[in-house]
């Protein structure tokens, strides 16, 4: 069985981007980790409001834990950077924190942990997310100066027709795409659990619902590879010829 370390910007990143893939492999009796680089204390607090400003990280770090236990994720881990508020014009922050610091972090757990395949966000951060992008860059950095032999793959890889180009890496061409209608139910299970960020997943995706707005493909390119022997099940995957 393979060990997979998922490397995540904030809570709900990790359900939203891979979930049904990690459901997937999961029953499959892999063994997943989850590093979340923040707390999500930037994101917001529902509405009606679940939670204070103040207590948001404790709020959404119990949130993503039970997300994960959905997906049959085996533990997850938190590193210690604050998430920025998002100002007031709607821009949306990274962390205050040196790139090689952070990605030393990073390669703390990817030492820890062992995996044999590491998965996180894209090089364009999905939608441009300045956070998604410095998380990318780290878990290169981190992945080069730890575990040589893990392969390394990335999120929401572009494809055609896929109908959600908006949050698709533009310059990461998907070379997986899996098909998660069997494990869509889990997802959508574990993206209810996120219930501080439900208006802002319908708001941006303009889905009348957090089931409508989760998807049942996931499109992931591979950085490093080959994958795993054991992951390469095509049952439920399309491959580019190079894997």
């Amino acid at each position: 069985m393979t060990t997979i370390l998922v490397v995540s910007a904030h809570p709900d990143d990790e359900t939203l981007f891979s979930g049904g893939t990690l459901a997937m492999y999961a029953q499959k009796g892999h063994d997943i980790f989850i590093l979340e680089t923040t707390r999500g204390e930037g994101g917001e607090v529902g509405e009606p409001p679940l939670t204070t400003r103040e207590n948001l990280a404790a709020f959404r770090e119990q949130e993503v834990r039970q997300a994960a236990g959905t997906l049959g994720a085996r533990d997850i881990f938190f590193l210690p950077y604050i998430d920025p508020f998002m100002e007031i014009n709607g821009i949306a922050r990274r962390i205050d924190a040196p790139l090689a610091d952070f990605a030393a972090a990073i390669a703390t757990y990817v030492q820890k942990i062992d995996p044999q395949l590491i998965i996180t966000h894209g090089s364009n951060g999905e939608y441009g997310h300045p956070q998604h992008i410095y998380t990318h860059r780290a878990t290169r950095m981190a992945l080069n100066s730890g575990r040589q032999g893990a392969a390394f793959m990335t999120w929401s890889a572009w494809h055609t027709p896929a109908g959600y180009q908006r949050i698709l890496n533009q310059d990461d061409q998907a070379d997986i795409i899996n098909d998660i209608s069997p494990w869509h139910d889990i997802k959508v299970a574990a993206a209810l659990c996120h219930q501080t960020q439900h208006a802002m997943f319908l708001r941006n995706s303009g889905a009348p619902s957090v089931a409508d707005m989760v998807r049942k493909t996931e499109a992931f390119h591979i950085w490093r590879g080959p994958l795993p022997q054991d992951l390469q099940d095509r049952g439920n995957s399309v491959y580019s010829a190079s894997y």
